[in-house]
């Protein structure tokens, strides 16, 4: 070995053993500043759990990186990350509840709630949807409401009444007909009314009968009254005959033998061949059966007699109207035939039944006819002044009749409208009866109403097909549980974390000096989840 090499040798060995004392100089200084910038994140994560809201209850601890590891106190776990607060969810405020609609057939509705047939909850249909939520409604800025045309009406309660406008014909009272019977057989000898419509007065002779039945009867009587003598308690009368007197003149008065015809029998003593048939009631013949010469019995009926001092006329009401009317609603008649003349009646009976052909009901109105004038057959025409009642009620206008149902755009505030369905009852006078879905105050657009029902449905459609678009943050800002960076976002709901995860502190590394580009995992599609930190594939369709 030469001295060259000894002294090269040497100098390496005092230059290692010089690095090395100056490595050992500087490492504790390093590992104090590491430990300073661990506590101070520590510190500030700690700060960032303190700046949540204490207004909210915490329900428990999460482990950061499985949220599967619940904890009832704030703790670290085994890397040193804090464990996060999960927060009860926030009360939402009370909502109206407008009606129960079936989970099957929307279309089906309930006052109450109540369960299908198939055990399953109806779903209550809220009258305003919360702030930020989905709702079916339609929020239209105040300028392009003004520029629509938009107009607004309340719903009010209101008596409601209408005039109906009908038709009716004149008809002969049916309590005012009389029909002409004999009680006993013949043969008209003489007929003295002859036609249909001849106007008769009470007592007035309409036919003569010859009757053998009531000629005998006659003479019985006329005998009975020689045997009893002319006065009670002659000395030669028969005990019996008075008996015998007081029969025979009953049974004429039973076969129809007038009081007249009796007096002159009893006067004269001589029976009548032909007996008088008298008008009971003064009128008009409506009917007439029998003609000159021809046999009667009691099984005959030879005139109708309807006495026209009062008529009936019958008006046609259609089904929609009888919500409306009452008996004893006041009505005027007209009639073509005398314009400018009105009589007034009351409405006195409403048929029970519906006339299948028309479908219409007839209601009777009565009227005092002294001179004859409202004659059966006329054309009438007839105003009936309903009563009026109050309900809750709407311009006709403000509803939007459609094939699922009768809807009102209601009005709320900040600029959003909503359609609701509603329950119409009668119409009057352009209002119309709303029986549920409304109350009185409530504020409905009155035109433009279909424009705004039309974006209503749209959107409504638009958000059933695209979808709401999942939030993988919570409330607070944080990523869901599973979301963490580099991994892919957990697919079922996850609870409401409050406050940022603090990121773990790299530890100091040598950067190579060439380093390969990183790529990136390709996040998995919406369908894919992630269950206990393992991607779950989305299913692949058969082709």
């Amino acid at each position: 070995m030469t001295l060259r090499t000894f002294t090269l040798g040497l100098g390496l060995l005092l230059v290692g053993i010089g690095a090395g004392l100056w490595s050992s100089r500087w490492l504790p200084h390093g590992t104090s500043q590491t430990g300073a910038l661990n506590t101070a994140t520590a510190s500030a994560s700690a700060a960032t759990s303190a700046a949540a809201p204490a207004s909210r209850r915490v329900l428990y601890w999460a482990n950061p990186m499985n949220a599967a590891i619940h904890a009832d106190h704030p703790m670290k776990d085994n890397m040193g990350m804090d464990y996060v607060p999960v927060y009860a969810p926030a009360a939402t405020p009370q909502r109206r509840v407008l009606y129960w609609a079936s989970p099957m057939n929307p279309a089906i509705h309930s006052d109450h709630p109540m369960k299908d047939n198939m055990g399953m909850d109806y779903v209550p249909v809220y009258a305003q949807a919360e702030a930020g939520g989905a709702d079916t409604g339609v929020r239209i800025d105040p300028r392009l409401t003004q520029n629509l045309g938009v107009r607004l009406t309340t719903a009010q309660m209101r008596p409601l009444g209408q005039a109906i406008q009908t038709v009716g014909t004149v008809a002969v009272d049916q309590n005012r007909i009389t029909t002409v019977t004999p009680r006993f057989s013949g043969w008209v000898v003489q007929l003295k009314v002859r036609a249909v419509g001849d106007p008769v007065l009470r007592g007035q002779v309409l036919a003569e009968i010859y009757s053998p039945e009531l000629y005998s009867a006659q003479q019985e009587y006329s005998i009975a009254r020689q045997r009893a003598g002319a006065t009670d308690g002659h000395p030669g009368s028969h005990p019996d005959s008075q008996g015998l007197l007081t029969a025979a003149k009953q049974r004429l008065l039973l076969l129809g033998l007038p009081e007249a015809a009796l007096k002159r029998l009893e006067a004269s003593g001589q029976p009548m061949r032909d007996v008088p048939i008298l008008a009971p009631e003064s009128g008009v013949v409506t009917a007439l059966n029998v003609r000159q010469g021809s046999y009667v019995s009691s099984q005959n009926s030879l005139f109708e007699i309807a006495n026209l001092d009062r008529v009936w006329v019958n008006v046609a009401l259609y089904d929609y109207q009888m919500p409306w009317v009452r008996l004893g609603d006041g009505v005027q008649l007209q009639l073509p035939a005398y314009p400018g003349r009105n009589w007034d009646g009351r409405l006195n009976f409403l048929y029970p039944t519906l006339d299948p052909q028309t479908r219409t009901i007839t209601a009777r109105l009565s009227f005092a006819n002294p001179g004859g004038t409202l004659r059966p057959g006329m054309y009438a025409n007839a105003t009936v002044q309903a009563q009026a009642q109050t309900a809750l009620a709407l311009p006709s206008s403000a509803v939007l009749r459609t094939q699922d149902g009768d809807y009102a755009m209601l009005a709320q505030a900040g600029g959003h409208f909503l359609p609701v369905q509603v329950a119409l009852g009668p119409e009057a006078s352009g209002w119309v009866v709303i029986a549920r879905g409304l109350k009185a105050g409530d504020q409905v657009v009155e035109s433009a109403q279909f424009l705004l029902y039309s974006e209503s449905q749209f959107q409504s459609v638009k958000a059933r097909m695209l979808g709401a678009q999942p939030d993988t943050r919570g409330a607070s800002g944080m990523p869901a549980t599973g979301a963490m960076p580099g991994m892919p976002p957990a697919s079922g709901p996850q609870a409401d974390v409050a406050g940022p995860m603090p990121a773990p502190t790299p530890a100091p590394m040598a950067t190579p000096t060439s380093t390969p580009p990183v790529r990136r995992a390709a996040a998995p599609p919406p369908e894919a989840g992630s269950m206990a930190g393992m991607t779950m594939a989305p299913g692949r369709s058969a082709p």
